[in-house]
């Protein structure tokens, strides 16, 4: 059954925040919005609740997609979303509900996880070189908060279209899974924006990297590798190192 209040748009990933219940939904397009659900009951989505859309407090329409600098706290607010199933075969129409009441614009959000108390997502083509960015939400309320820029890369060899990522339950770092044009590799990203090769495909091997994720213990990262099909277990001890 859909839940058909949380939207119908171009879905990518979910990050609930276990404090809140609040689940924040990214939206691949090329013009996207970071969206987040307020539902009734917490843990029952089917219940009901509001759908929101990011702003950034007094830059109505601020776009993230370019002339960002990384490490500044933009603060934040949610708007609501009045129609969250349109009826309407437009893909954009939730958005542009979001759009005409302030809400920022990023380039395709993909991956989101919640960790360190925050979301974190990436922005596959965001940033001026359109290689990707990071950003983070910390929420300080239920009203808003700060989206704060913590990488944009202006360099393929250091980072080219992030997708999926997680954050290391042990440093609060983040695994970052490429979806590039060439040979995709795993980075790492410190929590002071230092990015790192953390692993990579064999020669030749051009296909996707997905589903990072670490051990509820911290011990042990998987990710996929999307053809032929492999899931792959690179043991620890990550609290010794930047992860």
């Amino acid at each position: 059954m859909p839940y058909r209040a949380m939207g119908r748009f171009t879905h990518e990933a979910v990050a609930v925040d276990p404090d809140t219940g609040i689940i924040y939904q990214t939206e691949d397009r090329g013009s996207s919005g970071l969206y987040r659900f307020v539902p009734d009951v917490p843990g029952r989505p089917a219940a009901g609740g509001r759908l929101q859309m990011l702003a950034v407090t007094g830059h109505p329409g601020h776009d993230t997609r370019q002339g960002q600098r990384a490490g500044r706290p933009l603060p934040v607010e949610w708007v609501d979303i009045p129609d969250a199933d349109p009826d309407s075969d437009d893909s954009l129409a939730v958005f542009r509900q979001g759009r005409q009441r302030g809400g920022a614009v990023f380039a395709r959000l993909e991956g989101a996880w919640y960790g360190d108390g925050s979301i974190f997502v990436n922005a596959t083509s965001g940033g001026d070189a359109g290689l990707g960015q990071v950003w983070q939400y910390r929420p300080t309320g239920a009203a808003g908060g700060q989206l704060i820029l913590v990488y944009e890369s202006t360099d393929p060899d250091l980072l080219q279209s992030p997708d999926n990522l997680c954050v290391s339950p042990t440093s609060g770092g983040l695994v970052l899974c490429e979806d590039g044009s060439g040979p995709d590799m795993l980075r790492g990203l410190t929590p002071r924006g230092e990015i790192f090769d953390l692993a990579a495909l064999n020669s030749g091997n051009t296909c996707e990297l997905a589903g990072a994720t670490f051990s509820p213990d911290g011990e042990v990262l998987f990710f996929n590798v999307q053809t032929p099909g492999v899931t792959y277990a690179v043991t620890g001890p990550w609290s010794r190192g930047a992860l």
